[in-house]
């Protein structure tokens, strides 16, 4: 859709710029009237998804995060070579080979020829470009550090990517033993002992051995309803767990679980961390940078809370006093945030936290793993080692009536 720019006179009389969407020009002065404004010029800027895609590409589709990390560090090369912003989104439009960014690149680069600002132009694209994002975008432009900011972006970018990948790595190897000794105990229960149950069956068996005979039969007699069941507890957990209420409660204890609760908890830290030191970095101010922060987790208990310590805080409370009656954040936290109201630089302050709560939390993760990966391997070795037991049990116990 064709992008005008035009200069107009609103109703008190001040002269005001900007540019509009619209079909054709009669629209867009049209729209612009129904406004309030008085149209004095207007021309044709641009067009969205020129050289990129159509609407529909912009609007559906997925950027991987590794894409848009290279945006950023290839858009603060540019703007640090003192290319203007349009041109050099041409130049990562050129360049880039994903279709989805590209088609994205070049509505924003019509956006901005258009008149409107950068951080205007990525918000009209928030799955890529989220608010934390925009924001950070959008002080930079009014302090005039657009190069130093975007690097910051990306460096948040890939320590929060990082982040992710530590954590869903470390649960790799438990879910494929969890999944493994399910499937070792399904495929025993169903294809192996019932044919033992055959050479077993008619006589006095030991206890171990019926009770492997008897859970055969159960779940063989009652397979479709407990595939049934069990998928409709998981639809009704999946349920259960989209309600914001359901979610705040599970969210709220399961920082507690004994192993796995203080990498929940400490991932938590580090995120927040992370960002509300890159937003302060920024020249954002406490109060945005709090709630720009909060929105950013996913635990929704904490979120809820960091909500009401950013009220406490807008009030005129210390951070550090708000976040004490929090009671999510360790006492280490608390005393770094002292430290930094007292020296005016919390922004250092929260990038001390992240680090070393990233520490940490990488101890953590290896403690869990070291932890659970023996356990899991345990159940799995007793399970198999049960059912062998009452196999060979039952054939003794055969082998000895016969004798």
């Amino acid at each position: 859709m064709p992008f005008y720019r035009y200069s107009a006179v609103d109703a008190q009389g001040k002269h005001c710029k900007g540019a509009i969407e619209a079909p054709e020009e009669a629209a867009a002065a049209h729209q612009l009237r129904r406004e309030g404004l008085t149209v004095i010029t207007m021309e044709r800027a641009g067009h969205l998804g020129k050289a990129g895609g159509t609407g529909l590409v912009v609007r559906l589709g997925w950027v991987r995060s590794a894409d848009v990390v290279l945006f950023f560090r290839m858009f603060a090369a540019l703007i640090h070579s003192n290319i203007p912003i349009s041109e050099a989104i041409a130049i990562l439009h050129d360049q880039t080979p994903a279709r989805h960014l590209k088609a994205i690149l070049a509505d924003i680069r019509g956006r901005i020829e258009g008149g409107s600002p950068l951080s205007l132009a990525m918000e009209a694209h928030p799955r890529v470009f989220d608010e934390l994002l925009t924001g950070m975008v959008r002080a930079s432009e009014l302090g005039g550090i657009l190069d130093v900011i975007l690097d910051r972006i990306a460096d948040f970018l890939e320590s929060r990517a990082a982040l992710k990948r530590r954590i869903v790595t470390s649960m790799i190897y438990p879910a494929l033993v969890a999944i493994v000794a399910v499937g070792v105990v399904i495929f025993m229960v169903t294809f192996v002992i019932p044919k033992f149950a055959i050479l077993l069956g008619g006589g006095k068996l030991p206890a171990n051995t019926q009770l492997l005979l008897d859970v055969s039969d159960f779940l063989n007699n009652h397979a479709v309803a407990i595939v049934i069941g069990t998928a409709g507890t998981v639809a009704a957990l999946a349920l259960l767990l989209v309600m914001p209420e359901t979610r705040i409660w599970v969210d709220r204890w399961r920082v507690y679980i004994p192993v796995i609760g203080p990498v929940f908890r400490y991932g938590v830290v580090v995120q927040f961390a992370n960002t509300l030191a890159s937003l302060l970095q920024s020249s954002i101010t406490l109060v945005d940078a709090l709630k720009a922060a909060a929105e950013t987790i996913g635990n929704l208990s904490v979120r809820k809370e960091m909500e009401a310590v950013n009220a406490k805080v807008q009030a005129g409370d210390p951070l550090s006093e708000a976040l004490a009656r929090d009671r999510f954040f360790p006492p280490m936290v608390l005393g770094m945030v002292k430290v930094g109201e007292h020296s005016g630089l919390m922004d250092q302050a929260w990038e001390t936290v992240g680090r070393i709560f990233e520490k940490l939390l990488v101890d953590k993760i290896s403690r869990m793993s070291a932890m659970i990966e023996p356990a899991l391997i345990v159940v799995l070795a007793g399970l198999v080692g049960y059912v062998a037991w009452g196999l060979v049990a039952g054939m003794l116990a055969m082998y000895t009536a016969a004798a």
